[in-house]
């Protein structure tokens, strides 16, 4: 019989069973509620279809070329398409390029390559973003820790802001990550000043490492770890004290002991006296909404050797899944483009909202608390502001970005001794910024000298300084500067050039750098990194021509290796094949091209990012407008 409750249905030809049958059980995994007709097909075939597919919020479609022959599969999907659920295809045959019935059902959509395990498990994480909570069950409440009194902050490194990892304890007692040492003091630093304190101390041997460990504070961390697996029914806990084993539901813990125990176990630590003034730390249960369980009853918190801690209330009014903010920060940023930050605030906020502002207000407010905290010095705040002007422009907040490289270039400035590297850095992190601005535009209809003026000053500042530094790492942030500062030199020939930088001469540099960075780039292996750097070279030729379309292409296909389908890179080369195509006034095929975009920018910046409104604007000129009418009528 099917299911009425709400899932996701998988159709598909029995070819492709079996992978089929592992990915239902990887989505089950996750929590989501999955239909298969090799589990719940029965009775009228057809009435069972079609109750599932009405039932289903989503159906992923295995492509391939008995998919598209079979009468069932084909009902199946013409039946959802009707029904306008969203389809999902899993392209399974890999030389197979839908047609008939199928090739106008799939249109223009994003598929993913299911073509074996191996692709299977590649593109499964890409899947789950895109299917987020559609038809995915309610988490069980699971068995909640009691927090200590100390506090989260307590068990934080004042330098990264996270949860201490190997914490060393410097003579002035003040505690930090040994990464985090190790970063103020590499090996060979002969004196450390204590971020907090400020008292400098001799390294031992050089080597910063050789601090003594604070084991308290390790234990107390791996302590809340576990908790927090308890509480997320990460791992299994038996009882350590009784004879039941899993049999027995943990309730707490014994710091004296080390032992997790049962509520047997509890009662005996609270009856005799030798273990009435052992420290047990209780495990409550959250039973809001929930079923009572059998033969388990909570401790009392009146218990006179039980220590009850009450859970914090949460601060902020988002449903964060931790309060540690500068946490979920740095466990989710990324120098180059913060997906899965991203992806957290979208669903903090909805898709539909303007989560960027919501972002960066929030994040304006924790740096100036940061700043006046004093919890960290001058060199750890750069940092992080850094940090959060690279996503203030990853989101398109070009404003916000560049008001905070300022004030850090400042802080360089005046007191830091302007570091060369962390100046290299925020000259590039400028000059990319007003790379997106300037991408933002079309320099064949709204030309702005002064932008792309800014653009080379801090490209070419960043470039001066990197060439006097050394080193691979140094190699690769030399080649990503040359990069932009080739794009931003093409450009100014769009520009037509001035007195002071002719179009002949900056078309001349601009070949010369790009040239420079792809030899850095394939030397490194660094394939996502050449594919920017061929897409720039693609716009240096002649525009519509068959070079720079073999270019685009080539880029494409290094962009599929690096990062997948769906990346920001991957809309920007699907924006330059729009733009190919519509220099040669082929408007169908540039049509195509742009709604790839479209969909891909949509994926990953959401509705309110620059790029993605700049798409959705083209696609309102009137000549796409007809061209969409004319795709939605074959259909």
């Amino acid at each position: 019989m099917a299911d009425d409750s709400k899932h996701i249905m998988i159709s598909y030809q029995w070819d492709s069973q079996k992978t089929m049958l592992k990915l239902r059980d990887k989505l089950r995994k996750r929590g989501y509620n999955v239909w298969m007709d090799v589990d719940k097909m029965g009775g009228d075939i057809l009435s069972c279809m079609a109750k599932a597919v009405e039932n289903a919020e989503v159906l992923l479609i295995c492509v391939s070329e008995k998919y598209q022959m079979s009468e069932s599969c084909k009902a199946e999907a013409q039946y959802a398409f009707k029904k306008g659920k969203l389809i999902v295809p899993l392209m399974f045959q890999s030389d197979f390029e839908p047609s008939d019935w199928l090739g106008p059902l799939m249109g223009l959509k994003l598929y993913y390559n299911v073509h074996d395990e191996e692709k299977l498990e590649k593109v499964f994480p890409d899947l789950v973003r895109e299917l987020g909570d559609k038809a995915r069950k309610a988490k069980e409440e699971k068995w909640t820790p009691v927090k200590r009194s100390a506090g989260s902050k307590a068990l934080q490194c004042s330098i990264c802001i996270s949860r201490f990892k190997n914490p060393k304890t410097l003579p002035c007692l003040h505690s930090f990550c040994k990464d985090c040492l190790l970063r103020l003091a590499p090996k060979g630093t002969k004196e450390l000043s204590c971020p907090l304190c400020r008292k400098s101390f001799p390294v031992p041997d050089g080597d910063a490492t050789q601090f003594p460990t604070n084991f308290h504070l390790k234990e107390l961390v791996e302590e809340e770890a576990t908790q927090q697996q308890v509480a997320g029914g990460g791992a299994e806990f038996s009882c350590t004290c009784c004879d039941m084993g899993k049999q027995s539901r943990v309730m707490a813990k014994c710091q004296d002991c080390k032992l997790y125990i049962c509520g047997t176990g509890l009662e005996a630590h609270q009856k005799f006296p030798g273990l009435k003034e052992h420290d047990i730390l209780i495990f409550e249960m959250n039973t809001e909404d929930t079923d009572e369980e059998e033969d388990v009853q909570p401790a009392k918190a009146s218990a006179p050797a039980a220590k009850t801690i009450e859970k914090e209330k949460p601060e902020l009014e988002l449903k964060a899944q931790t309060q540690n903010w500068w946490e979920i920060f740095s466990a989710l940023y990324d120098d180059e483009h913060s997906i899965n930050l991203f992806k957290y605030w979208m669903q903090q906020q909805g898709t539909e909202s303007n989560w960027q502002e919501a972002m960066v207000n929030h994040y304006l407010a924790c740096l100036v608390d940061l700043e006046d905290s004093g919890l960290i010095g001058e060199e750890l705040l750069a940092e992080r502001q850094q940090q959060v002007a690279r996503v203030f422009k990853q989101a398109g907040q070009y404003d916000k970005a560049l008001e905070l490289v300022e004030k850090t270039l400042e802080l360089e400035k005046k007191e830091l001794g302007e570091r060369q590297e962390n100046m290299a850095d925020l000259y590039y992190l400028a000059a990319d910024i007003y790379r997106e601005i300037v991408n933002s535009l079309d320099l064949r209809t709204h030309r702005d000298p002064g932008l792309l003026q800014k653009q080379i000053k801090y490209a070419r500042s960043s470039l001066k300084l990197r060439k006097t530094m050394k080193g691979d790492d140094n190699k690769f942030e030399l080649g990503r500067v040359q990069r932009i500062l080739s794009g931003a030199l093409k450009d100014w020939v769009t520009c037509g050039g001035d007195g002071m930088l002719s179009a002949t001469d900056a078309k001349k540099e601009a070949s010369r750098h790009v040239n420079q960075c792809v030899d850095i780039f394939t030397k490194l292996n660094a394939k996502g990194n050449i594919a920017k750097a061929i897409k720039t070279k693609a716009n240096l030729e002649e525009k519509g021509s068959e070079a720079q379309e073999k270019l685009h292409r080539q880029a494409l296909n290094l962009c599929k290796e690096a990062y997948g389908d769906c990346s920001v890179l991957s809309g920007r080369l699907h924006w330059n094949m729009y733009v190919l195509y519509e220099d040669r006034e082929e408007y169908h095929e540039a049509y195509k091209w742009l709604v790839k975009s479209r969909d891909i920018y949509q994926k990953v910046y959401g509705q309110h990012h620059p790029q993605t409104k700049q798409v959705y604007d083209k696609l309102q000129r009137d000549i796409y407008m007809d061209i969409s009418k004319e795709v939605e009528a074959a259909k």
